[in-house]
């Protein structure tokens, strides 16, 4: 027991030494290391110091396009799918440019799609058999870029006729058609002249002045003798108007009468002459009216005085029951004709429908 605790003071003694010289060797260590890391930072300061910072350089590079991608890429589109009233900007600018080059646009550029625009686009579409709405849709403009576009042919304005003085005992009847341009000029407003003389079908009743004129001294006197009110139903009529009236009868005897369509065509042709074949076309005749929709005109008092009176102010009764195999029209009581008073007398007094009275002067 005594020889341990011997040996145990022993090694108590070495302890604190080895403890001692390992601290030793670590602080030197550590110095060591200290100064090479001051002398690296030293070094770098130095280097640092002498070295000049570098300065960007910019390239250039020059890209050389793909010959491939250059032309097999499709060209933007010169123009949006659809253009309008309404629509503005460069391609509106574009547009207006491309109509004017080839003669259908000749305002001025503006890049506004107003009424003027509009206008060019639908003669446009009309010379190209496309729908002529006025609206720049993918097919008209399709065929205004394309090769394909064709300058504006004009048509002439026909020059209206003369249905007054030597012309007028103009006949018109189913074996004396009128041509398709066929205007009467001095066509006025019936309203315009005769006021209040007279009630309206419509405000647009239009007819010759000169005959125009004679209806309003002729209801001027038949008011004066007390008879009226008159009212007018129809003046002038445009061929196009005349082929819509027409059809009309057609489908009305085949939906009521069960008639094939020959049958309504035969039926409607005794009441409603072709078109290019009526007296309206003329602007020398009216359909007049007592305003009364419950009493026939040919029992009112209107009717008698016009029969006996219409006469004298250049005015003819052209349909009678009594001329129908040479009119081929039913009796019309109501329809009068303008042929002037030197014509109108005699064809009274020699009980003469028109197509009578051009032949009789034929053969004078």
């Amino acid at each position: 027991m005594q020889g341990s605790r011997g040996t145990q003071k022993k090694r108590r003694r070495r302890s604190p030494y080895l403890f001692i010289l390992l601290a030793v060797v670590l602080i030197i260590l550590i110095i060591i290391f200290a100064l090479r890391a001051m002398n690296t930072w030293d070094v770098y300061e130095k280097e640092a110091a002498i070295t000049p910072v570098p300065t960007p350089t910019v390239r250039s590079v020059q890209v050389t396009p793909d010959p491939y991608l250059v032309t097999n890429t499709p060209a933007p589109s010169p123009t949006p799918s659809y253009l309008a009233n309404g629509s503005e900007g460069e391609m509106v600018v574009q547009l207006q440019e491309r109509l004017q080059a080839l003669g259908y646009y000749n305002s001025g550029v503006d890049g506004q799609y107003g009424n003027g625009t509009r206008e060019a686009v639908k003669v446009f579409q009309q010379q190209h058999g496309l729908e002529a709405d006025g609206v720049a849709g993918q097919m008209t403009l399709s065929m205004l870029y394309s090769d394909q576009a064709r300058f504006i042919t004009i048509t002439p304005t026909p020059a209206p006729y003369t249905v007054t003085g030597e012309n007028v005992l103009l006949l018109v009847n189913a074996s004396n058609k009128l041509p398709d341009d066929f205007v009467p000029s001095d066509l006025v407003n019936v309203k315009a002249v005769c006021g209040d003389n007279m009630l309206y079908a419509s405000d647009d009743v239009q007819g010759v002045w000169e005959a125009v004129v004679a209806l309003n001294e002729m209801v001027t006197a038949a008011k004066a003798d007390g008879i009226g009110p008159w009212k007018v139903r129809e003046g002038y009529r445009t061929l196009k108007y005349q082929q819509q009236i027409f059809d009309n009868y057609v489908d009305r005897f085949m939906t009521e009468n069960s008639m094939s369509r020959s049958q309504a065509i035969s039926a409607t042709r005794q009441t409603v002459a072709d078109p290019g074949c009526s007296e309206h076309h003329t602007g020398l005749a009216f359909d007049l009216n007592a305003n009364n929709p419950d009493v026939a005109f040919v029992d009112t008092a209107q009717y008698v005085w016009l029969n006996k009176h219409c006469w004298e102010y250049g005015f003819i009764m052209r349909y009678t029951d009594d001329k129908q195999e040479i009119t081929g029209i039913l009796g019309e009581e109501w329809h009068v004709r303008y042929v002037g008073k030197e014509h109108s007398l005699k064809m009274r007094d020699m009980n003469l429908c028109l197509e009578e009275y051009i032949t009789w002067l034929g053969a004078q």
